[in-house]
């Protein structure tokens, strides 16, 4: 099994949850610009829809 795949599924798993409701894993397997800019880009996205959840749950 290709380490970063099994990353990636366990860290969408965590995150269709919503809000953060356990640790995000930390991925320590090969990498390269790719899965760096993978990771960055899904670390923006949740953020991002943190930030959307926490904003709508006031209205």
């Amino acid at each position: 099994t290709d380490p970063f795949r099994a990353h990636l599924i366990a860290l969408l798993s965590i995150y269709a949850l919503g809000a953060p409701s356990a640790p995000v894993p930390m991925y320590d397997g090969p990498s390269d610009w790719g899965t760096s800019a993978i990771l960055r880009s899904l670390e923006d996205f949740a953020n991002r829809m943190y930030a959307a959840e926490h904003a709508l749950s006031g209205v």
